[in-house]
């Protein structure tokens, strides 16, 4: 949802806006992301750090070996307004990736998924042939072409020290292109097979941004008639990255499947689907973008520092709201979620002595509802002190 927020009504992606208000903030509200993904929200902050140069390095992860899922996880609205606009698909994806991630993995795995939603959306057919030239033409092509974009090539020359980035990015595709060429082969197989064979059963590789978007696809073809088999084989293949690969399953049926929606078991899970009504809005949005005319008027990018400030206005507010300031169905306003209502607040005892987790929850006028936590002390008086 934020990097569709970030997508402007000529369908380019605007990385100002995302990198600058949208991940830093999305740390407000985040359930479950990636280590990656969280360094790098908290180092955008810093007065250096631009979004092409958004450099980190901790004692746990280092943002050049950052090849996780992450990027990819969240490019799905960029492939779908690119489905005629390959060159820009590149070049977007690039930008989305290297913001929170370094290694070719990461970057890499966000074309093969989004090109394979790009594929499905536009095949009422998938033959494998067809489909592996397809991808590999996007993958073949696709640092040349980031390479034109001004601020990527800044990016590149700063990594590709003796040009030993560019040998790693080839090698990579090397690596995707090795795990597809044997993809037929396994499809008669267990899938667990598969996994092994891409190493997403891997301690060290299973959140790999190049093993999780080829699991998935793998899924997709061949459970393509059957498609929940596919998403119940994707959720429940113990050790592997389930939620991540699920999802990038549920993209690629949605993407190629239109009557999957009219199944009951599927309705009922849309029925059930928190935000369902903000989904289609941005599906709505999207769409129009791609085929039609949006009715509003396009935004420009935005200045760091003004983006900093906003987020500052925004953290001075959700600590009166953690202070009892505000109350139950107060309003607030969110720099990218814009107006919404305080809906409830409760205070949960945390396992660590003398502290407390105060959470509210928030509904958005645009549909979206958000849970914000605070981690407080809270010292406890003994009997003997009240008395």
């Amino acid at each position: 949802m934020s990097v569709a927020r970030s997508i402007n009504t000529s369908g380019g992606f605007v990385p100002e806006y995302f990198a600058y208000l949208e991940l830093p903030l999305w740390m407000n509200y985040e359930r479950g992301g990636g280590r990656s993904i969280k360094t790098a929200a908290r180092n955008i902050l810093k007065r250096k750090s631009q979004w092409f140069s958004n450099f980190y390095r901790t004692n746990r992860v280092k943002y050049e070996n950052a090849g996780a899922n992450g990027a990819a996880m969240r490019n799905l609205p960029i492939a779908l307004v690119n489905m005629n606009n390959e060159r820009r698909f590149i070049i977007d994806t690039f930008k989305n990736s290297i913001i929170t991630h370094g290694h070719p993995r990461a970057i890499i795995g966000s074309i093969l998924i989004g090109g394979a939603q790009m594929y499905f959306l536009k095949h009422e057919k998938i033959e494998l042939d067809s489909f592996r030239d397809y991808i590999y033409r996007l993958l073949q092509s696709s640092i040349k072409i980031a390479r034109g974009d001004e601020n990527i090539a800044i990016w590149l020359t700063h990594q590709n020290n003796n040009s030993v980035y560019e040998r790693t990015y080839e090698n990579t595709i090397k690596e995707a292109q090795y795990f597809m060429d044997h993809m037929e082969k396994y499809l008669p197989k267990e899938d667990e097979q598969y996994y092994r064979f891409t190493k997403a059963l891997d301690r060290n590789f299973k959140g790999s941004g190049v093993s999780t978007a080829i699991c998935a696809i793998y899924l997709a073809l061949k459970y393509i008639e059957t498609p929940e088999n596919a998403l119940f084989r994707a959720a429940n293949m113990v050790g592997s990255d389930t939620d991540t690969i699920a999802s990038f399953v549920g993209s690629l049926i949605g993407a190629f499947d239109n009557d999957v929606l009219s199944s009951r078991r599927v309705r009922h899970l849309i029925f059930s689907l928190q935000d369902k009504n903000y989904f289609k809005d941005i599906g709505k949005f999207l769409w129009e973008i791609t085929f039609g005319s949006p009715d509003f008027i396009e935004e420009g990018t935005i200045d760091k520092t003004e983006a900093f400030l906003k987020i500052m206005a925004w953290e001075i507010g959700l600590h009166e709201m953690f202070w009892d300031a505000l109350e139950e169905g107060n309003m607030v306003v969110h720099p990218t979620l814009g107006k919404g209502t305080i809906q409830n607040k409760t205070i949960k005892e945390l396992r660590r002595d003398n502290y407390i987790a105060k959470i509210i929850k928030i509904n958005f006028n645009m549909g979206q509802d958000s849970l914000f936590s605070f981690t407080s002390f809270h010292r406890r008086i003994s009997a003997r002190e009240h008395k």
